[in-house]
């Protein structure tokens, strides 16, 4: 019976993200992603461009900022074993890799763009993140534009990730600096 009613839910899922991509376009796709159930989420951001691993983890509420107007999650790659927490935003204005083991807490933010003035012009910073391999942000963490966060390190609950990390290395605060 449970198989049964995944089923339907699938059917009427996919139905619902048809209708809002034509309607909405990225952003539609985005708000059903983001309301969908934990179980259909990596299947419907395959099927919308995103590159994801075997055993991944997608919490309910992922936040998509600034999909792609064709393919709307072309720019977000999880390896195997990636973690992504409930209410985490992802900016896909540029690419997003979690290496193989990443992951993210709860209510965390991946910022890929940001604006250096409110005057026009205004011009954008944009620039990739990497998480690489095993890396763990803790709940809260924002990650700015251009980061990479070395292989195995970790961020503490609530920092403000402005620089690059090295590997095997615990950092936290705000901004975040090493702790160990």
């Amino acid at each position: 019976m449970r198989k049964i009613l995944l089923w339907i839910g699938d059917i009427a899922w996919n139905l619902k993200c048809r209708f809002n991509f034509y309607l909405y376009g990225p952003y539609g796709v985005s708000k059903c992603i983001e309301r969908m159930p934990f179980q259909l989420n990596i299947k419907y951001m395959r099927k919308y461009g995103a590159t994801i691993g075997d055993d991944c983890r997608i919490e309910p509420g992922i936040i998509i900022h600034r999909p792609d107007k064709k393919i709307p999650f072309k720019n977000l790659i999880l390896g195997k074993g990636s973690f992504i927490g409930h209410k985490s935003i992802i900016d896909l204005t540029d690419k997003v890799v979690f290496e193989d083991y990443a992951g993210v807490g709860g209510y965390c933010q991946i910022w890929t763009h940001q604006t250096t003035s409110l005057l026009p012009p205004s011009p954008e910073v944009k620039a990739n993140v990497t998480l690489e391999y095993g890396v763990i942000c803790y709940s809260g963490v924002i990650v700015s534009p251009g980061v990479t966060v070395g292989k195995n390190s970790s961020i503490g609950a609530n920092s403000v990730v402005n620089e690059d990390i090295p590997s095997d290395s615990f950092y936290a605060g705000l901004p975040a600096k090493k702790i160990k």
